[in-house]
């Protein structure tokens, strides 16, 4: 197996691999796949019209994720990766892998070991909830929202487009410089934040922005796959109270629409803050990612 470095050139290239994502992970995204790339040393081959993406995981260690493709026979691209590790030395681990998916890797190598951590699953919200957030259990949020309502009667909610884009990518890089925090996953998302940027076009991601007065309070970045809305960039001014729920609110409002039944909102990286938040909007299901080692 011949692998080469992820660069953004290639997200063309690979565009097809990622058209459907029946287990609704953000691993397995466009955006996911190249926002990421750099910090865990993404390399991609294809073989036969299967594509290989080779990583370095979160332990460091070498991983691949679940083998993509319509031609793929599962048991025939394991063997390649196990072949390919025992000549490099190195354990056949596979990672982001779904429950469903290791249900049939154990089917192939019942003596497969495999783990997860709370920290990164995804959270799946039904889209009804988040665009409505009707019932008690989200009055917190209306409440938020109410009040930002009452305070920032000059607010507006727009696509990102042409027109505003500089001015978003202007919040961006004020918002990363002024929250500062000391893990490399945040500074590289605030690095590849900009690159999608500069580069609409090439990750055919979509955003919204809320403005108060004209001026940019919060923006989101995503993708549609099917029938979820990913969500990959999230981020507001919290000193303009109810500005994150808002532009939760509205971001969903704008792009759930022709069958797109469900939201996904990423991990929460074992941070408690983004925990708490991400379950006070009370998700449907929590999509574990498991990293399962070949024997």
């Amino acid at each position: 197996m011949d692998f080469t470095a992820l660069d953004l050139e290639h997200i063309d290239h690979l565009r097809p691999y990622f058209a459907s994502n029946l287990c609704r992970i953000c691993d397995c995204t466009i955006g996911g796949t190249f926002i990421w790339r750099d910090l865990f040393k993404t390399e991609f081959a294809i073989i036969s019209g299967v594509l290989y993406l080779k990583v370095r995981y979160l332990t460091g260690d070498i991983a691949f994720t679940p083998p993509r493709g319509e031609s793929c026979d599962e048991k025939e691209a394991y063997e390649k990766i196990i072949d390919y590790c025992r000549t490099i030395g190195c354990v056949p681990r596979l990672c982001a892998v779904s429950p469903h998916r290791l249900e049939r890797i154990r089917a192939l190598y019942p003596d497969a070991g495999a783990y997860t951590d709370r920290a990164w699953s995804d959270y799946l919200y039904n889209s009804d909830d988040i665009t409505s957030l009707t019932g008690r259990k989200y009055s917190g949020q209306r409440n938020h929202i109410n009040r930002f309502l009452r305070e920032h009667p000059g607010w507006s909610f727009e696509a990102i487009d042409e027109t505003n884009l500089h001015a978003v990518r202007d919040f961006f890089e004020s918002y990363a410089s002024e929250h500062v925090k000391d893990y490399p996953a945040y500074d590289e998302g605030n690095l590849k934040t900009l690159e999608v940027l500069d580069n609409m076009e090439k990750y055919r991601l979509f955003g919204g922005v809320l403005r108060v007065e004209g001026h940019v309070v919060g923006a989101s970045l995503g993708e549609i796959v099917g029938d979820t809305l990913f969500v990959h960039i999230e981020k507001s001014l919290t000193e303009f109270r109810g500005s994150y729920p808002m532009l939760v609110n509205q971001f969903a409002k704008m792009y759930t629409t022709g069958g797109v039944t469900l939201i996904n909102r990423e991990e929460d990286d074992g941070v408690e803050g983004l925990r708490i938040s991400k379950m006070s909007y009370h998700p449907v299901e929590l999509l574990d990612k498991y990293v399962v080692e070949l024997k």
